[in-house]
């Protein structure tokens, strides 16, 4: 049966993309929806396009419309896009304020009964264990509460910028980065319900419909002009970065995504507390794997969770799984039986 949602979806990226955006194409449960082409590999490959066809994720980001409809065309399965983080000329930045206990009841897309927001009860998928989004493990969190704690004691202030609602009453705000300035991606990093989306990051565009119902506009909000970020909040964006782990060897420069971000995945782990480390050594590996670094990156990330505490087979064996669920998302909703 035809997804009723994928011409109004397409349309919706069209626009983002006239206006400079770059996008791809995203499933209900918000991930990449154009099938892995590495996915029958015998061993995950570190590619990110060069290969010259369709499934590398963010990778994938255009802002061209005919290759937004091959995109699409390649994706029938698709309800939302996604629009490239640190990507010029915006070089977008997005402040995802997790709300815990959002509101039931959202907007639902086509064909979606009974939609709420299951965060509480049921386990998200790979991509939304935060890109995944729920960067707090159980924790209380209000995001648009902690943001503006910090602006309070950092002295800056938030714009009138580009609002989206999301399903589980949280919202995203978009902000513009200066160019040559690598906003890493983080979750729960600047506070708990704070996740930011930089570099190698997404966000779910207006108009796309989730797991859990629409993404809209806030009321007033401006469409498509995101505002400079505030300089102080960039500082906290950008802490200075350690060296890398001992475990860790990046190779030659690649274009995948900054290193930062990587190393951004294992302080991440490290920083785990009792009861939250399996479920950040998951999301963690699960971003690199997407991104295509996971080869690369796992030992390091398995590394780090053992220096939290985490058994070393319970950290091998979480690492493979995210591996699998990473592989898996990319395929199509009929591939996944």
């Amino acid at each position: 049966m035809a997804n009723p949602a994928l011409a109004h979806v397409l349309a919706h990226a069209l626009t983002a993309a006239a206006h400079g955006f770059r996008v791809i194409p995203l499933t209900r449960a918000k991930l990449p929806a154009v099938r892995s082409p590495h996915h029958h590999d015998p061993a995950p490959l570190t590619c990110r396009g060069e290969c010259g066809r369709l499934g590398h994720g963010v990778h994938d980001a255009s802002a061209d419309p005919e290759a937004i409809r091959a995109l699409f065309a390649a994706a029938p399965w698709a309800t939302g896009y996604g629009l490239a983080c640190g990507r010029a000329p915006y070089h977008l930045i997005g402040l995802d304020l997790d709300l815990k206990g959002g509101r039931p009841g959202s907007p639902r897309g086509p064909g979606e009964a009974g939609a709420t927001d299951g965060r509480a009860r049921t386990r998200k998928p790979c991509a939304n264990r935060k890109d995944g989004t729920d960067s707090t493990e159980g924790l209380a969190a209000d995001g648009p509460a902690a943001l503006a704690r910090l602006a309070r004691e950092h002295a800056f202030a938030i714009p009138p910028t580009v609002t989206v609602l999301t399903p589980s009453g949280g919202r995203h705000l978009w902000l513009c980065g200066p160019p040559g300035l690598a906003v890493p991606n983080s979750a729960g990093r600047l506070a708990p319900g704070i996740d930011i989306r930089g570099l190698g990051g997404y966000l779910v565009g207006p108009g796309s419909y989730g797991s859990h119902g629409s993404y809209r506009l806030a009321p007033g909000s401006p469409a498509w002009a995101p505002a400079p970020a505030p300089a102080a909040l960039l500082r906290l964006l950008t802490p200075p970065h350690p060296a890398p782990h001992r475990s860790y060897r990046p190779g030659p420069p690649s274009p995948g995504p900054h290193p930062a971000a990587l190393e951004g995945l294992v302080r991440f782990v490290r920083a785990s507390r009792e009861g939250q480390r399996n479920d950040r050594l998951f999301w963690a590996a699960c971003r690199a794997y997407e991104t295509g670094a996971g080869p690369e990156l796992a030992p390091a990330l398995i590394e780090a969770a053992l220096d939290t505490g985490l058994a070393p087979r319970e950290a091998r064996a979480t690492v493979a799984s995210a591996a699998r669920s990473a592989a898996r998302h990319l395929q199509p909703p009929d591939a996944w039986a």
